[in-house]
């Protein structure tokens, strides 16, 4: 008997931690001191400490088990590759978005030192997307791009670059007024700073911009070295500004805080500054938490990691909801009961399950917003009326959990998926390194808010 592989055990605060078995997707509240009883190293196997009941209960969950760990990563091995198959048989189009997401132009009005995009910037052939594009697009490729996805079924995401640039205005008009006409939701994902000359095109009705993401980067301070424009100069103010517009018109406001290994104190001070301007915790505003580059605990300080901890939770309890993007569906393992309930996993689903659609204005088709403009990566392109679709090269084969066996021996592998595949090929050179970013950990810091923010909203006896 020996605690499994796949065991994670998560502080949750009074002397109670969670166990989470990242293979039989079991979640169960334990004391702390069981809980570090069970994976010391110098228990050496032996749980006599545990009553038999107790032990046979960890054992049906997954937590404990006889089986060796050779054979335990034999068992994920066996599923990722069941869960391949099914996913290759649901996906015999290249293309069943949900989501399609128009990236208007790669041209931006910013400067930011982390932009993915300077490299295809250079280009000066890439055009922003005209009026006639947009219609040709609605009118003669889109059910053949989706065969079969009734409109009120879709999602429009309006990208760039700059989405907002004011050059856009007659793209995104067009497309505003189809997704009146379906029902459609449209969202963008902006720097913001040009978002006051569009104020009239955003709001919650049918027909205009309903979802607008902007990103910061920390402070004042901080933000204004990151984000910056052509010529150096600040952004904080002119974001912010923005964000307080579109929470006036009523959209729903997302703000992605880049987190920096290094500079947490930045992103704890603008959090307690949106907590001041009433914007941390407004009904309209949610906030999540994304990494440029690794923050794995063993890249923090137990210092750094600390206080990323506390901010975490600190705005999951302020907004009700974890600051986290890929990981919400893991709420549901809160309610599971039953042991071997295992989700098909979330993080990144665009690799494998064809629901996002990205088309730029070359008419050209990519699966995830990190190819746009890579032509190499594109799975197919519009031409004279027809979707025409391309094998990709094996550089940017889209390599599935089961061909990642140092992954498959994660605990959190089914819920990571592998990582981004992009990552892979940015930070390696190859799609067949594993490449995990912050993951582990915003699974970890993500079941805590759950757990906790579903304590304390039942109610007391």
């Amino acid at each position: 008997m020996r605690p499994s592989c796949y065991l994670n055990v998560i502080e949750i605060g009074d002397g109670n931690s969670l166990l989470y078995n990242g293979f039989s997707m079991c979640i169960d509240v334990v004391p702390s001191e069981l809980a570090r009883r069970l994976i010391s190293p110098a228990e050496m196997g032996d749980f006599s400490f545990l009553l038999p009941a107790e032990k046979e209960h960890l054992v049906n969950r997954g937590h404990l088990t006889t089986l060796s760990a050779a054979a335990e990563h034999e068992a994920m091995e066996k599923l990722a590759r069941a869960i391949a198959e099914k996913d290759a048989e649901s996906n015999r189009h290249p293309i069943r978005g949900k989501m399609i997401t128009f990236v208007l132009t790669y041209r931006c009005n910013l400067s930011c030192t982390y932009c993915y995009q300077q490299e295809i910037r250079k280009n000066s052939n890439l055009s922003s997307m005209s009026e006639a594009f947009v219609d040709d697009f609605f009118d003669n490729y889109l059910h053949k791009l989706l065969p079969g996805r009734r409109e009120n079924d879709l999602s429009f995401t309006l990208y760039g670059g700059e989405p907002l640039l004011p050059g856009n205005r007659g793209a995104i008009e067009r497309i505003l007024a189809y997704a009146k006409r379906h029902g459609i939701v449209v969202s963008t994902v902006t720097n913001a700073v040009l978002l006051p000359g569009m104020l009239d095109l955003i709001g919650p009705e049918k027909g205009k911009i309903n979802n607008v993401q902007v990103t910061l980067d920390g402070g004042p301070m901080f933000h204004n070295e990151q984000r910056v424009s052509p010529s150096g100069g600040p952004t904080f103010e002119q974001t912010m500004h923005a964000i307080r517009e579109s929470m006036k018109a009523g959209a729903n406001t997302i703000i992605r805080i880049h987190v920096h290994p290094g500079r947490l104190e930045s992103a704890r001070a603008l959090a307690d500054y949106l907590q001041g301007e009433t914007i941390l915790g407004h009904d309209k505003v949610k906030i999540y938490f994304w990494s440029t580059e690794d923050i794995h605990r063993n890249a923090l300080s137990a210092q750094e990691y600390e206080l990323f901890s506390g901010l975490f939770q600190d705005v999951a309890w302020k907004q009700n909801c974890p600051p986290t993007a890929h990981f919400a569906p893991l709420g549901h393992i809160m309610d599971l009961q039953a042991a071997r309930n295992r989700p098909v996993r979330r993080h990144c689903d665009v690799c494998v399950t064809g629901l996002h659609c990205v088309v730029d204005s070359l008419g050209d088709i990519y699966e995830c917003i990190d190819d746009a403009g890579h032509r190499d990566r594109r799975v197919g392109t519009l031409t004279g009326g027809e979707v025409q679709y391309f094998k990709l090269g094996e550089a940017h084969e889209k390599l599935h959990l089961r061909d990642k066996p140092e992954c498959l021996k994660c605990s959190v592998a089914l819920y990571c998926g592998g990582g981004c595949i992009n990552r892979f090929k940015a930070q390696t050179g190859s799609t067949a390194s594993e490449f995990c970013l912050q993951v582990k950990e915003f699974v970890g810091l993500t079941l805590k808010s759950y757990f906790l923010l579903k304590k304390n909203a039942a109610p007391s006896n």
